[in-house]
């Protein structure tokens, strides 16, 4: 049984199990996400079986792009996220010399997933200069132990200027020139598809800025896992209508909830953000708050950020830029690539979130591995303290290895920076 089958009949037993005995303490709307999520997972294994070509979703970077091209897209690290059977995949891509033990476990993973049949091997992978430098690194041996090809992506410089834009529109522009040539007859770049993504991606990214908004409230609507924000699942890379309608009615639902004043925690005390790229999927850290009357709020909507310009000062300039006419879909996709993944603006974003949500701790999860985490965890510290006042707590652990940091380990980690959040607040 392949990824895809496993994810069927799994979220279909969630469905099943919601119908059957809700939990009140859920937000309603995880039923529409895990149905779109199951549409999803369908229309993966039948483009599998017809032999549509996949792309690697290019971690993000060009994910949209590919899908407005007719690939579909396996998301690079997504099925290692949600996969049952962890530790199989480990072990294989050990076996392959990976450097699973020194790595991050979500980079290791998807290439022994696709040797053993469980996800469709890449029929294209892209090579870039973003922050995950193991996630590069994957994608080149992946391109070098299969038959997939790599296209690498130079996204330019770090300063927002038409220089870096240029530069990186042509990239994009001869990408999708190679893709076609490539898959010939098959893979076609529809500019229209692109566009109705992007718009698609904008309504989802306001209605989330709203649910930001109504996160402020105390008690806390939402907490833990339900506060994560990512996309619905009907197409990874690819924002569509019923993204759409899933925010507007996950914004409603967490509306009323506010209305009617219901916390998602009894009794909440202090709430925490969490921060980093992921956080431990062999356990449920948000538990061992929650037992303390501490409230985790999950990542959050970058604030900074808008539909173009990723920095303060490039939003004045792509403003001024852009004053005499409308950037094309692709125009907007490129600069919008420009400036990949600074240090600056990320760090930003987590003290923005931190600052709007009224947070009394951050705890920053440094996954093993993790080139953005790990360069990023003395930053965000400095700028927490100088900033807000308030303490963090550097996590380290993995994805889903627990024998580099066990469950017990991190809930003995949490447990503690819980007891100095209530000391330091006078909770105790």
């Amino acid at each position: 049984m392949n990824f895809y089958e496993e994810q069927i009949i799994k979220l279909q037993k969630r469905i099943k199990k919601i119908d059957e005995n809700p939990d009140p303490t859920k937000p309603k709307s995880n039923k529409i996400r895990y149905q779109l999520q199951l549409e999803f997972a369908k229309q993966q294994l039948e483009g599998w079986r017809q032999g549509r070509p996949f792309s690697d979703g290019g971690s993000g970077l060009a994910g949209t792009l590919t899908a407005a091209m007719g690939f579909l897209a396996v998301g690079s690290v997504e099925p290692a996220f949600q996969t049952s059977t962890p530790q199989k995949y480990l072990e294989q891509a050990r076996n392959k010399g990976l450097p699973v033990d020194k790595s991050c476990d979500m980079t290791m993973m998807p290439f022994a997933m696709m040797e053993l049949g469980d996800t469709p091997m890449e029929d294209l992978a892209f090579c870039d200069q973003h922050g995950c430098t193991p996630m590069t690194l994957r994608q080149i041996y992946v391109a070098n132990q299969s038959k997939t090809f790599t296209y690498q992506i130079d996204l330019g410089g770090y300063e927002e200027n038409e220089t870096n834009f240029r530069h990186v529109y042509d990239e994009f522009s001869d990408f999708i020139k190679f893709a076609e040539k490539k898959f010939p007859g098959v893979i076609k770049y529809d500019e229209d598809k692109l566009g109705e993504f992007q718009e698609n991606e904008k309504r989802v990214h306001e209605i989330n800025l709203e649910i930001t908004q109504m996160m402020k409230h105390k008690p806390t609507p939402i907490a833990g896992k339900d506060t994560m924000m990512g996309p619905s699942g009907t197409n990874r890379w690819g924002t569509t209508k019923l993204d759409v309608e899933y925010a507007r009615v996950r914004r409603d639902e967490i509306g009323e909830r506010v209305a009617r004043g219901l916390a998602a925690i009894p009794g909440e005390k202090l709430r925490v953000l969490w921060t980093g790229v992921t956080n431990p999927v062999f356990m449920d850290p948000y538990k061992v708050l929650a037992k303390w009357g501490i409230a985790t709020m999950r990542g959050g909507v970058r604030l900074r950020e808008n539909e173009i310009g990723r920095t303060d000062s490039g939003r004045i300039f792509w403003r001024n830029y852009w004053s005499n006419r409308k950037p094309t879909p692709l125009e907007k996709f490129a600069v919008r690539r420009v400036c990949p993944n600074p240090a600056g603006p990320s760090v930003s974003n987590v003290i923005d979130v931190a600052r709007e949500l009224e947070v009394n701790g951050i705890i920053n999860y440094n996954m093993r591995g993790c080139t953005i985490a790990l360069g990023l965890r003395k930053m965000i510290e400095d700028a927490a303290e100088k900033e807000l006042g308030i303490p963090v707590l550097q996590l380290d652990g993995a994805q889903w290895d627990s024998s580099y940091r066990s469950e017990a380990q991190l809930a003995a980690d949490l447990d503690e920076f819980a007891q100095m959040l209530l000391s330091i607040n006078g909770l105790t």
